[in-house]
């Protein structure tokens, strides 16, 4: 072979590399383009949805061991975030895609692959093939309508406008999500007993102003304190706080309640939210590396009591939990007595509680008094047009009304989704669902609702900054809508 020969056939080689590695790129961008347009992410276009699924934990599974030395105990796995009620012992985790440990869900969505495989997708590589199905096939994003993703619901020409819409129902969700809601409906294990004038779908729409009246007459913030019974024969009833939460804390003049979501990443509210006289937030949501976006204030921290028993948040030990003012809440039976709350906690809160404060005596520690989450559930319930869940609200909305029981303004931080929307769970985790945005085992979906009808600013505060204003309980004159009429 001659020298011009072997010259002549590099020279090809490269030529065809070059215009391999242009395609390449071309096609590379193209795809982060269609991404970007459609909120998914570059490594669920590549590598499918599914492979994320595949990493994230199994909700079967969870077992935790309280640090102390207590016996093990076991986390039902039907109170986890997406996981439809059923058997104990199967319970399926709804994701973001389908969950390959549940043989009918996978035969289902095999089916609905084969069926919508095309020629061209044949040919053409698997990752482009996986794009495809990704970018287009409703598969991630269609968890929120079940057709065409989140981008009917939001945008100037979805059915939420370019914010939340206060007449969101479960009809709206996808199959799966809407199986969950729906389950979690029909179940009851707190015995809750319906009255009042919720569920009705002709019943009229009230005010904000009636809204906030109702909170304002028919919820009571309160706190467990010694002298209740069966505390003040116990023997660490000393531990608790001698006085209300509410005669302890407060007046505040503005206050922040950052809500954890996902969407809070890249916000660069930090600022905004550090310069309220008091900042709430919820459970293990940390500030440090985050602090452009979600501040670094904390005045209160709200947690439940699954928090509080789970040994992966080391509550008895992690510094997230020694700074502030810590208030706890755990679910009663929906007519029961503390007495009786006091013998079936759903978590050992009170074992725990005694556990830190024998560790941080100084540190100020309430414990809400179960009704209140259940006079605030009551409020969710009469206020919307279908039954809600059997169960109590978030952390998110009892946070809400907690300070708004404290505070003479409350700016609410993407608990209304913004432009930001994502169905990332937790701005400091990586684990996708979009149950933590519509709810499963809160009623989630409902109490945005009843959010969306209090505000008080512009829509806009809500699709730019993902900010809800509401004003305290002290500051609402509810001599002129004693009548709760309807809105026009």
């Amino acid at each position: 072979m001659d020298r011009v020969s072997l010259l002549w056939r590099l020279r090809r080689r490269a030529r065809r590399g070059a215009l391999c590695m242009a395609f390449f790129c071309v096609s590379m961008a193209l795809l982060y383009a269609l991404c970007a347009e459609n909120s998914v992410p570059v490594t669920d276009a590549i590598f499918g949805v599914r492979a994320r699924t595949r990493a994230q934990p199994r909700a079967h599974s969870a077992i935790k061991v309280l640090r102390g030395g207590a016996k093990p105990m076991y986390i039902d796995p039907q109170k986890l975030p997406g996981v439809i009620p059923g058997d104990p012992n199967r319970p399926i985790p709804v994701l973001s895609s389908p969950n390959h440990t549940h043989e009918d869900l996978t035969s289902k969505w095999r089916s609905r692959d084969r069926d919508s495989t095309g020629f061209f997708t044949r040919l053409l590589p698997r990752p482009f093939t996986r794009a495809l199905e990704t970018l287009f096939g409703g598969r991630r994003r269609g968890e929120l309508s079940g057709k065409g993703g989140d981008a009917e619901f939001f945008g100037p020409h979805g059915i939420l406008g370019e914010v939340w819409d206060d007449e969101m129902s479960s009809s709206m969700l996808g199959n799966r999500l809407k199986k969950v809601v729906q389950n979690y409906q029909a179940t009851n294990k707190y015995g809750v007993k319906i009255s009042g004038p919720g569920g009705v779908p002709s019943r009229p729409k009230l005010s904000a102003q009636a809204l906030l009246c109702q909170f304002k007459d028919k919820v009571e913030l309160m706190t467990l304190t010694p002298d209740l019974q069966p505390f003040a024969s116990l023997p660490w009833a000393s531990q608790l706080p001698p006085k209300p939460l509410t005669s302890d804390l407060g007046p505040y003049k503005t206050c922040a309640v950052v809500s954890s979501a996902g969407s809070l990443r890249n916000s660069g509210l930090g600022k905004e939210i550090d310069s309220h006289d008091a900042v709430m937030r919820f459970n293990a949501a940390p500030t440090g590396s985050y602090e452009k976006d979600v501040g670094s204030k904390t005045t209160i921290r709200l947690i439940n009591s699954q928090v509080m028993a789970s040994d992966d948040h080391r509550f008895l030990s992690s510094s997230l939990y020694s700074s502030g003012i810590l208030v706890a809440w755990d679910p009663a039976p929906f007519s029961a007595d503390l007495s009786q709350w006091y013998n079936r906690t759903d978590y050992p809160i009170f074992t725990q509680y005694q556990r830190y404060r024998r560790l941080h005596p100084l540190q100020p520690f309430y414990i809400l008094h179960p009704r209140f989450l259940w006079q605030v559930w009551q409020r969710i319930q009469d206020n919307m047009a279908e039954p809600i869940q059997k169960n109590p609200p978030s952390s998110g909305l009892l946070g809400t009304v907690l300070m708004m029981s404290l505070c003479e303004v409350v700016h609410i931080y993407e608990f209304l989704p913004s432009r930001r929307k994502t169905e990332l769970c937790h701005y400091y985790q990586r684990f996708y669902d979009a149950a933590c945005t519509l709810g499963a085992y809160h009623p989630l979906l409902y109490e945005k609702n009843l959010v969306k009808r209090m505000n008080q600013g512009p829509d806009r505060d809500i699709y730019v900054h993902g900010r809800v204003k509401l004003p305290g309980l002290s500051m609402i004159n509810c001599t002129q809508a004693s009548g709760g009429g309807p809105e026009h």
